[in-house]
């Protein structure tokens, strides 16, 4: 899968193979609660807006580890800091099916952000200590499939189970498979030798990382790049079902045209941006021009969605609009691990707090403006001018110097 000198292959294929599993297990729960909405009202007996609270509230966690995560990755490593990610979530997962007061629930919500929350800047951290950086993209391109993977047959998989087994059972089955992915992770991954691996970086490179204009500007397009991910994840069934009337049946095979797209653009953009950056060593041309011009494009396929009148082609812009975006998964990493190869883990968690600060405001956002205007038409165009700003920021800001800025 990914090429290495041999005594470094067997562990960049573990982290892959892990990160894409747990990206899998991860985005499956995102899939499950949404179609246990009605299950979970019932037996808590909630409305709407407490169910968005718990939403928010997982969000919220997430964001509060994600800088913090990284440093504490970049200090003790992968293989602990991970570890223990994957056990809070594992326990909250498993606890989750299991409780039965609303308190509890939201409690636990929290608890489940803050476990997952470590994943993708451990992911990066481990990327960057095992994979050449020749094939950082293509092997986080790999390792991010599970996200649109678990998109993409979440619906028909959990729709089934929930009815045949119940959305507890599902949540506690969500739970093992953590567990199951922790005790694999502990088991087969190491650390770098000492050798390889260089000091801990000081206090003053994670000031000038969190200086760094190049990453600013990676953030904030990645906050976009968040915002057309969770308005897919939140809000697409509810699009149709509003503005098309749709049955939930006809939407389920809809939304799975955006995710294969996404699975398509990643692996085909993670290999050209690392074609490109082996030629050239230049993180601009390899990483930024791509990401930009995919969000250029991205933003511009949302913009028909506010004039179109059938459902054809609705789903016909979305998708290019989603997998467009999607495709850019990999480069926004990689710009982490080149420019700051021993702080990638702090690195990585500037530009994942602001991706999951998109996924507190675009919810809420999305469901204020369509109340506003009773249609998405509104919402749609807000998420054209969030992703376009990113990629024109990349253009105007992202200008690493050289190769790396360590």
């Amino acid at each position: 899968m990914i090429k290495r000198h041999s005594a470094n292959t067997g562990m960049a294929n573990i982290v892959v193979g892990l990160a894409f599993a747990l990206g899998l297990v991860n985005y499956l729960d995102r899939v499950v609660i949404s179609y246990a909405v009605g299950p979970i009202q019932k037996d808590f007996g909630i409305d709407n807006a407490s169910f968005g609270l718990a939403m928010s509230l997982f969000a919220a966690g997430a964001l509060a580890v994600n800088g913090l995560s990284g440093i504490l990755l970049d200090r003790y490593g992968a293989r602990r800091i991970w570890t223990l990610g994957l056990i809070v979530w594992s326990l909250a997962m498993f606890a989750l099916g299991w409780i039965h007061y609303w308190g509890l629930f939201l409690g636990f919500r929290v608890i489940l952000g803050l476990g997952e929350g470590v994943n993708f800047p451990a992911m990066n951290r481990a990327i960057s200590d095992w994979v050449p950086q020749e094939q950082a993209t293509r092997a986080t391109a790999l390792a991010l499939l599970g996200v649109p993977g678990a998109l993409l047959i979440g619906g028909p998989l959990f729709s089934s189970l929930i009815e045949t087994f119940g959305w507890r059972e599902t949540f506690m089955a969500l739970g093992l498979a953590g567990f199951v992915i922790f005790t694999l992770w502990w088991s087969l991954y190491r650390e770098p030798s000492q050798e390889v691996r260089s000091a801990p970086p000081s206090w003053t490179e994670y000031r000038a990382v969190l200086k760094d204009p190049t990453l600013l500007a990676t953030s904030w397009s990645f906050f976009g790049f968040g915002a057309i991910l969770f308005f897919g994840v939140t809000w697409i069934p509810g699009y149709f079902e509003h503005a098309f009337d749709l049955k939930l049946g006809t939407i389920g095979w809809f939304t799975t045209m955006p995710w294969a797209l996404s699975i398509v653009g990643m692996v085909f953009v993670g290999a050209f941006s690392d074609r490109i950056f082996l030629k050239t060593g230049d993180v601009r041309k390899s990483r930024i021009h791509v990401i930009w011009i995919l969000q250029l494009l991205a933003a511009v396929a949302f913009i028909p969605l506010a004039l179109v009148t059938s459902s054809e082609w609705a789903i016909f812009w979305l998708t290019l609009g989603i997998g467009f975006s999607m495709s850019a998964n990999g480069p926004y990493y990689s710009i982490c691990t080149d420019l700051f190869p021993q702080s990638a883990g702090a690195a990585t968690g500037v530009i994942v707090t602001f991706f999951s600060a998109s996924g507190i405001a675009i919810p809420f956002l999305v469901g204020w403006l369509t109340d506003a205007t009773t249609s998405f038409d509104a919402a749609f165009l807000m998420l054209a001018g969030v992703v376009g700003s990113g990629a024109l920021g990349l253009v105007l800001f992202a200008r690493p110097a050289g190769g790396t800025s360590e």
